[in-house]
């Protein structure tokens, strides 16, 4: 496992446009915090003040009306994903070429613009399908028997099925907006230099396997090369996968684990107890956890085992997942999940701790 210190521009001005167009703030963010009155350290403040600072210069330099900023950047309804601006029409898009970023950017801009329809399809459906074809080619037909199958309202049908039709001109317009952002983090790389730092200091001396049990739920695979990149605006991780290198690079949210270390000191046990139980008092969820403490599955395997959409097992896994009860593991374009066995007998523990203290 490597750490580098690139940053993705590509994904980090899609990322500022979600946030806007989601009206997330890091001032926000600030308040919040200390009206639970946490505590927060030196260096998440300092952090935070960082990325205020940047994005205020991009907010001065950069216009653009609400009514675009929604349609091209704000997350069309019925996708479960909680990444800020994931289900956005532009980052359908774009974020399947967002290692194509670190080549120059007529380089970038030229695999961008002359890529076919099959190849368009197939990164839209990667973004909420994880069993496609290894050749990185959709059809039509095959795309929309895909979407026509989701689990959403039929106007975000119909929005990606456009959008499909007219990826070209949609492309043109997102990177007419996103450019000037790529630019500008650029030049004020400095700013998201010094937010990240804590963040690489943290993660400098330990190993792999206290990243993954620390900073991840992800599980890693004994033969894929991973990739630890920091991801500035956002909180959470991204993931990009070359199938034929056996290579994941994991774009992980520089406050995150701050954020939810903050959150876990001021949370008793008994907090803790009671946010798991109300998350498996949801009996499907609950037959799903209860399915991947003796099996691993994919997200395929969980909707035909329990007959339900691809998007509503989506849903609950992500709950899971953020519990920490369920880890997965990336196999070239498709995640594996299962149930986390350590975090199990921690949560046991801890309700024995609880009882036995009464």
């Amino acid at each position: 496992m490597n750490y580098e210190t690139k940053i993705n521009l590509l994904l980090e001005s899609l990322t500022y446009y979600g946030r806007k167009a989601e009206g997330k703030s890091w001032t926000d963010m600030q308040e919040r915090i200390f009206a639970h009155e946490h505590k927060p350290s030196s260096q998440l403040i300092d952090s935070v003040e960082q990325l205020k600072q940047l994005t205020g210069i991009i907010d001065q330099s950069i216009t653009i009306t609400d009514e675009k900023l929604h349609w091209l950047f704000g997350n069309l309804e019925g996708f479960p994903h909680n990444t800020i601006g994931t289900s956005s029409r532009a980052f359908f898009l774009l974020y399947p070429f967002s290692e194509q970023i670190y080549k120059s950017q007529d380089e970038f801009l030229n695999v961008v613009k002359n890529a076919g329809q099959e190849e368009i399809l197939w990164g839209i459906a990667s973004i909420f399908e994880d069993a496609l074809p290894d050749n990185h080619q959709l059809s039509l037909q095959e795309f929309t028997t895909l979407i026509l199958s989701l689990n959403t309202p039929d106007s975000t049908k119909i929005a990606i099925l456009e959008l499909a039709q007219n990826y070209h001109s949609v492309l043109l317009e997102a990177l007419h907006y996103l450019l000037p952002v790529i630019d500008l983090l650029e030049e004020h790389s400095s700013l998201m230099h010094k937010a990240s730092d804590p963040f690489f200091q943290k993660n400098e001396n330990i190993t792999s396997e206290e990243f993954f049990s620390t900073f991840s739920h992800l599980r890693p695979e004994q033969k894929t090369n991973y990739i630890i990149r920091p991801f500035i605006l956002g909180a959470d991780t991204n993931l990009t996968y070359d199938i034929k290198a056996r290579k994941v690079c994991i774009y992980a949210g520089i406050l995150r684990h701050e954020l939810a270390t903050l959150v876990a000191r001021n949370n008793s046990g008994k907090d803790r107890i009671c946010e798991i139980y109300r998350l498996l008092g949801d009996p499907t969820r609950f037959d799903i956890f209860c399915f991947l403490i003796t099996h691993n599955a994919y997200v395929q395997e969980l909707s035909n085992k329990f007959k339900l959409s691809r998007n509503t097992i989506h849903h609950h896994l992500n709950k899971l997942i953020e519990s920490g009860l369920v880890q997965c593991s990336p196999e070239g374009n498709r995640m594996r999940y299962s149930a986390d066995k350590t975090a199990i007998r921690n949560f046991i523990h801890l309700q024995e701790e609880n009882y036995n203290s009464k």
